[in-house]
């Protein structure tokens, strides 16, 4: 299978794009007595759609995915998380990048590494 969009190798995150729905998630919260336990069933949305490719100072190559990440309440399908951020991968050297922001005052920057085995991808940031 090529990894090839207009020109530009999306290596190992080629097979995250697109959009990807669960139905099966339940959020859980401990509530103040007498409440207990609030378990909240979920719709759980991510779209990932290509950013394209990134020259930094003509020395570094990047390819990157832009996502949206949304998850609402079944019940009613008001949202309750809504993040959007960029996988980033550098070929010439194996790292993964993971920016994120979510409209709480929350932005975060990871770096890590990049396992391709046999079976599965394990992108650890």
């Amino acid at each position: 299978m090529s990894t090839i969009i207009d020109g530009i190798d999306y290596g190992p995150l080629f097979p995250l794009i697109g959009q990807w729905i669960g139905t099966r998630g339940v959020d859980k919260a401990l509530q103040p007595e007498p409440e207990g336990m609030e378990q909240t069933p979920f719709i759980d949305q991510i779209d990932f759609k290509i950013a394209g490719a990134a020259n930094n100072a003509d020395s570094q190559d990047l390819v990157a995915l832009r996502y949206h990440h949304v998850v609402r309440k079944q019940e009613n399908g008001l949202i309750f998380h809504d993040q959007i951020g960029h996988w980033i991968y550098e070929p010439a050297t194996g790292l993964i990048m993971l920016s994120l922001t979510i409209p709480r005052a929350v932005c975060v920057l990871a770096g890590g590494t990049l396992t391709v085995g046999d079976n599965a991808t394990l992108m650890e940031v």
